[in-house]
């Protein structure tokens, strides 16, 4: 059970996601507000007090992280407003001014988030790390491909790990040998097992708790960003390296069966499929163009030349692998470069239909439906979604490491329902 939680699409008049997670959970503890307009809201801060909740889960867009005030005209941190990572800063900050800290957070993003922005590369992680450590927090990060353990679609998403000083794995953490927390003892190498990259090694270096130092004294290594695939940040200290999925010959515990998913696992339990899913013969050029290699000269605004290339997609997808990530603009007739492309039994070439969307993203077929959904919008959701069961086993293994630590937790007990122990 989740004490609290709100879903909100500030792009969008009808709330898609929203009505779904009401459909599936309920609209017990739901909110579908923006984040800011609850923190300015004393009565809804209030009843999250009242719920003394000690984890926060959520994803937050990759946008620009930069402090917006110099300390001499602010009170506190204040980031550009409508950034949602400052959203979630005010509430851990609000939490922890209530003398109820939360104890773990759980967040999620686009891998590209640990080598943003493109002109100082890795300095938009530098801050979340600073913010996260001024309030107390150490933390741990991975960068992870749900392809490498088994699931049915390639996805990388950078998970973060934060642990208050007040936890046991705060302290499990400050005793660690960094090579031994990422790939052996840490939360995320328990879930999803790692091993260093060959010919690599942990690199450290240091990082102020304090944002605005860190804003000011990050630079990147030779342009490139300091940050690797996997790390950790604790008490002004970063060690980072690059990990790789540990090799598995059992895939089990991660999909329930022994080989590993792929597309064509999900699209043969497929028993029907709309014709307005089928390609049309007369687009198919247009399909093979936009799939395949080009190299194209561009007019800029200034009038300089811009050459432009990309490789060729196999088309259409194999089934054989993992299927490519699922984005938000995978619904819809019109001919795409980015489009999952099948072919069936019989020949005939077709795009996916909304239930293997939600089976490759790991919802049950169906999940979405009944919620007045369009073909576009359903794929919107998908495309925005997580791969569930990656979630799942980072959740498990935080449930085995808290309950290690507190040996009263019930053994039945779910991690949405850990409270105040």
């Amino acid at each position: 059970m989740f004490l609290k939680s709100n879903q909100f699409e500030p792009a969008s008049k009808e709330q898609h996601a929203a009505k779904v997670y009401v459909s599936r959970c309920g609209d017990a503890g739901f909110v579908n507000r923006d984040l800011f307009a609850v923190l300015d809201d004393a009565a809804a801060m209030a009843d999250i007090d009242a719920l003394a909740p000690d984890m926060l889960v959520g994803g937050f867009p990759c946008q620009d992280y930069s402090v917006a005030r110099p300390s001499n005209q602010s009170k506190g941190i204040e980031g550009k407003k409508g950034v949602l990572w400052w959203g979630i800063h005010r509430m851990l900050q609000a939490r922890s001014e209530a003398r109820k800290p939360l104890q773990y957070l759980l967040l999620e993003n686009v891998d590209r988030l640990i080598n943003s922005p493109k002109p100082c590369r890795g300095h938009d992680f530098a801050i979340i790390l600073a913010s996260l450590q001024s309030m107390g927090y150490a933390v741990e990060w991975r960068v992870v491909n749900s392809g490498d353990y088994g699931f049915s679609q390639r996805r990388k998403r950078v998970f973060i790990m934060a642990y208050h000083a007040s936890t046991q794995s705060y302290r499990d953490l400050q005793s660690a040998h960094a090579r031994s927390w990422l790939t052996d003892t840490g939360t995320l190498a328990q879930a999803l097992p790692a091993v260093l990259k060959p010919g690599t090694s942990i690199s450290s270096f240091d990082l102020p708790a304090d944002v605005l130092e860190a804003q000011a004294s990050y630079a990147t290594d030779k342009g490139d960003t300091r940050f690797k695939s996997a790390g950790v940040c604790i008490e002004g200290q970063v060690w980072t390296g690059d990990v790789q999925a540990a090799p598995i010959s059992d895939y089990t515990r991660y999909v329930g069966q022994c080989a590993p998913m792929t597309l064509g696992n999900v699209v043969s339990a497929t028993t029907s499929v709309p014709p307005a899913f089928y390609i049309d013969e007369s687009t198919l050029p247009r399909w093979e163009y936009l799939k395949g290699a080009k190299a194209i000269t561009r007019l800029q605004a200034d009038g300089s030349e811009r050459k432009f290339a990309e490789g060729a997609l196999v088309f259409p997808d194999v089934l054989n692998k993992p299927s490519r990530t699922i984005i938000t603009s995978e619904g819809g007739t019109a001919a795409s470069r980015t489009k999952h492309v099948v072919r069936d039994a019989q020949g005939r070439l077709r795009r996916l239909v909304p239930e293997e969307l939600e089976a490759l993203t790991g919802f049950p077929r169906g999940f979405t439906d009944g919620c007045g959904l369009t073909d576009a919008r359903w794929a919107f959701l998908m495309g925005n979604a997580l791969v569930t069961g990656i979630v799942r086993l980072i959740g498990a293994a935080l449930h085995e490491r808290h309950s290690a630590a507190c040996p009263e937790l019930p053994k039945n007990q779910t991690l949405g329902e850990v409270g105040q122990h």
